[in-house]
């Protein structure tokens, strides 16, 4: 059986970065998936996203690799949970 996979999306808690992480936790519901919503300051960026060299939100980062910067349409979610 394969690991699950880790979803990290970093977020600054504008409607863009909401609609985002509600279209990627849709995606992936049926994958078993875990998403977490890093939410970072405005005008500021978190430790994790630091560390991860995140340079805009929102972004998305599988298994700690960016995989999307900006907006992701569901197409691009439904990529996730290959």
């Amino acid at each position: 059986m394969a690991a699950k996979r880790k979803i990290e999306v970093f977020t600054a808690g504008c409607s863009l970065c909401d609609d985002t992480l509600r279209v990627v936790k849709d995606a992936v519901s049926s994958c078993g998936c875990e998403v977490i919503e890093r939410r970072c300051p405005p005008k500021q960026m978190c430790k994790e996203g630091k560390a991860y060299g995140v340079r805009a939100m929102p972004t998305v980062v599988v298994d700690g690799v960016i995989t999307f910067e900006g907006r992701v349409t569901r197409e691009q979610a439904a990529l996730l949970t290959r």
